[in-house]
């Protein structure tokens, strides 16, 4: 192998102009093929091969629902009732003239629902309605009696000349000085009397859900569709106080790809960055800092096209491939380069120093190559599409990378001649190295201490299968998603059910120690019908001069207004009532600025619409499943008589132990219970199950080559033993630092063996060759070492800048892993190698 690598090497050198070219030509065409072919799939749970029976009954549902699934919710979400109704309404009005968008739902907006409001609130709240209606009963009337400020007005003014105690007056005083405060500071002063007549304490929400057509041949599928809904959003007037957010599966996973794409540029970046900061202070040429950036641009659009070619798509996890390949190939380079500079050293003259590096270091390359590349392939016949990708990409750029060094490389070293003398020699390494070697009974009393402590910390590793474990909780998606949790609007953790028309199952899926709540089709249809028709009865009694006024005195003119403001602050500044006097003061201030008509109809308007509603919402009948309006209908019975019922969870089911068990005991009982919580618990096992597969096959193929080439399973159990405990410091560190293993994460452990093998076969590779630990400190290997495996660390350190969480959580655990190589490689090998 290592002659037949210094063929070719000398041939390259011969031909190094031509191969230059052609590289560089090989590389942009490929850089064209991939802009052309570029795809980036998102959708980690179809990145899974999924033929089970949980993925059937989520294909059934999603069939008998479609709307259900694949969907945008527009959440808006304030203080005031009226403002996040309008709001809301206004939202609905706009995406349902736009063609764009189908299977608009907004049920709180639905007139039907807002007419029999009374009817669907707790007995509790419609007596606590009632008693506000019985206070504001006075102004209704007066609203009712003349629409407009003048009987309002009149109310008070009689109240304070005439000593009179009229229902609700502070609330009215505090009503009109907010309402003119407002008006007068340029605001519309409006009065959304539903507030008044709904609970106005708290946060009040509603949800328009919609769906879209993405574009699948972009990088961004979802981005122009939610480009236009937020055109939309942003077209309708936004009271303050009120929020607006976007949430729902298509806007999810748009927004994790976009962190996954920014996450990795900036990762690219910081990479290139930290790259030619450590090699310049490390390497001290030009020349090899040129030409390994030479071969890293060229390596990372190469392996790219592989990837298109081979896969035809990049996930948000085998984008990392990028910054690993950094890792990979500067440590490729660097091996190659400062053998070659050490040899230089020697005034050895370039044609025969680069054949010293290949009989140097070039079997040991080779055989990175292939345990790497090994390594990566473990992925591959797992069923988690995902990570199976990545392997197939990363092994693919092994082999690129590999090829790059002992193609580009020796040639621009042919070209560009010899490079600069540096001294490589390490003596702090080599002080510390001989300490660790006279202690070497303690250090292995040390370390096997800790290895045990490591192994019962480990042990309490869990593997959390949620895939919004891997999303940016600050983006604006899952903050929607978060609040509609916390409003108990909407649950990512709930179960469905798609069932004929019976309800055996019910009661013993309620009886669960892991349910919270079923909810069936016919919760739709309110409860207590009778006893709140009685409370119905009795607020048409009391409101009834208001629901039926005896007169309807015509609108006053701006004369008649005016001067009724004016004899109004009168009575309200001698009242001797603070409020009442601020008031009078503001009233005076809208009399004299000519504006009075405006304020009125500010004040006024609303008030009109609400006591038309509530005419109509006093005096409704007995609601049945059957009068619900279609749109409420179809969301929980489809054409074909299938219904659709809930199952809410009890507990804190964010814990993936909790879900796990609601999910296990609910389809105990109805095995075809589906939904979000199913597919991930399904998808979980299967991630499990690739994780022990991929890990198990990647440390027998790496063990294997590693016993056949050096022709000892000795030799090769020395190379994976700090391989082995990066494993388990890594896990460990994972339960000290509170850090689950997550979906993304999870590929972490294998890619250690695969990533650290390289660094165990250079430094045994030229031990073996040197015969002498010193020697080896003094050679150009562990500064390679040192040099690449900081690289990678700052290149995995700049993933955990991401905002794509999975991403972040890969960046740090390798970041933490690598570390533990490096110092178990230079310094716990050669102390291993000492005393075989």
């Amino acid at each position: 192998m290592s002659e037949a690598l210094v063929r070719w090497v000398r041939w390259v050198h011969a031909h190094a102009w031509w191969v230059l070219v052609t590289v560089v030509l090989a590389t942009v065409a490929s850089s064209v093929y991939v802009a052309d072919r570029f795809r980036l799939n998102s959708d980690l749970n179809g990145l899974i091969d999924q033929t089970s029976d949980w993925r059937v009954q989520f294909d059934a549902f999603r069939d008998a629902f479609p709307d259900m699934v694949k969907t945008m919710v527009v959440v808006v979400h304030g203080d005031s009732f009226g403002a996040v109704e309008e709001t809301a309404k206004s939202i609905e009005a706009r995406v349902r003239a736009d063609a764009a968008f189908r299977a608009v739902s907004a049920p709180q907006n639905a007139a039907f629902l807002r007419d029999h409001a009374l009817l669907y609130l707790s007995l509790d709240d419609l007596d606590d309605m009632a008693d506000r209606l019985a206070e504001a009963q006075p102004v209704l009337t007066a609203i009712a009696e003349d629409a407009s400020l003048r009987e309002v007005l009149q109310l008070l003014t009689d109240s304070f000349e005439q000593g009179e105690t009229v229902a609700g007056r502070t609330a009215i005083i505090d009503l009109l000085a907010g309402s003119a405060d407002a008006f007068l500071a340029g605001g519309d002063g409006r009065i959304r009397w539903a507030d008044e007549l709904f609970d106005a304490e708290g946060m009040h929400t509603r949800v328009v859900t919609l769906k879209g057509t993405e574009r699948l041949d972009e990088t961004l599928p979802a981005a122009a569709l939610l480009d236009r809904l937020q055109t939309h959003i942003d077209a309708v007037a936004r009271p303050p106080g009120v929020q607006v957010l976007t949430t729902g599966e298509i806007a999810l996973t748009h927004e994790e790809i976009d962190a996954a794409l920014s996450g990795v540029q900036i990762a690219g970046w910081l990479s290139l960055v930290f790259l030619v900061l450590i090699m310049a202070l490390g390497v001290r040429s030009l020349k090899i800092v040129v030409a390994t950036l030479l071969m890293l641009v060229c390596g990372v659009v190469l392996t790219a096209a592989w990837a298109m070619l081979s896969v035809g798509e990049f996930n948000t996890l085998s984008l990392v491939f990028i910054v690993m390949f950094f890792g990979l190939g500067v440590d490729f380079s660097l091996h190659f380069s400062l053998r070659y500079q050490e040899a230089v050293n020697a005034d050895v003259p370039v044609a025969d120093a680069l054949t010293t590096t290949v009989r140097s270091v070039g079997v040991a390359i080779f055989i990175c190559t292939v345990t790497t590349a090994l390594g990566f392939l473990s992925f591959w016949p797992t069923d988690y599409r995902g990570v199976a990708d990545l392997g197939v990409i990363s092994a693919g750029g092994m082999l690129v990378a590999a090829a790059l060094t002992f193609t580009l490389l020796p040639a621009v070293y042919a070209v560009v001649g010899g490079i600069r003398h540096h001294e490589i020699d390490l003596p702090t390494g080599d002080r510390l190295v001989r300490w660790l070697i006279s202690h070497r009974l303690w250090v292995f009393l040390v370390l096997s201490a800790l290895a045990v402590g490591s192994v019962i910390v480990a042990s309490r590793a869990y593997f959390d299968y949620s895939v919004l474990a891997l999303r940016d909780e600050g983006a604006p998606s899952m903050q929607g998603l978060r609040l509609l949790q916390r409003e108990g609007l909407a649950t990512d953790y709930a179960l469905y059910l798609v069932h004929d028309n019976d309800r055996d199952w019910a009661d013993a899926v309620t009886a669960l120690e892991t349910v919270d709540e079923v909810i069936l089709p016919d919760r739709l249809v309110p409860k207590d019908q009778d006893d709140k028709r009685f409370v119905l009865d009795d607020l048409r009694q009391m409101l009834a001069s208001a629901l039926e006024p005896q007169r309807q005195a015509a609108a006053p003119e701006a004369r008649e207004l005016t001067a009724l403001l004016e004899r109004t602050a009168e009575a309200l500044e001698r009242s001797g009532d603070s409020a009442a006097a601020h008031l009078g003061r503001l009233l005076l201030r809208i009399a004299s600025s000519g504006t009075a008509d405006a304020w009125q109809r500010a004040v006024i308007d609303d008030a009109v619409e609400e006591l038309a509603w509530l005419r109509r919402a006093l005096d409704v009948d007995t609601v049945g499943f059957d009068d619900l309006p279609a749109e409420l209908r179809d969301r929980v019975v489809n054409a074909q008589g299938r219904q659709l019922s809930v199952i809410l969870p009890a507990g804190d089911v964010s814990n993936t132990d909790a879900l796990t068990r609601f999910v296990e005991s609910v389809r105990a009982v109805v095995p075809d219970a589906t939904g979000r919580p199913v597919i991930e618990w399904g998808v979980g096992e299967i991630v499990r199950t690739a994780f022990v597969q991929a890990m198990t096959a990647a440390v027998l193929a790496i063990f294997l080559v590693l016993a056949l080439v050096f022709r000892s399973l000795r030799d090769a159990a020395l190379i994976m033993l700090p391989l082995t405990l990066a494993a388990l410091f890594t896990l460990a560190f994972c339960v000290l630092a509170g850090q689950p293993i997550n979906m993304a994460s999870v590929l972490v452990i294998p890619l250690i063996f695969g990533l650290g093998v390289d660094n165990g076969i250079h430094v045994f590779d030229r031990y073996q060759r040197s015969g002498d630990v010193s020697r080896l400190l003094h050679s150009s290997t562990p500064r390679a070492v040192m040099l690449s495996t900081l690289t990678t660390v700052f290149a995995f350190s700049s993933l955990m800048l991401s905002p794509h969480a999975g991403t972040a959580s890969i960046g740090l655990l390798l970041s933490v892993a690598v570390l533990m190589l490096l110092i178990f490689t230079i310094f716990l090998l050669p102390v291993l190698l000492h005393k075989h």
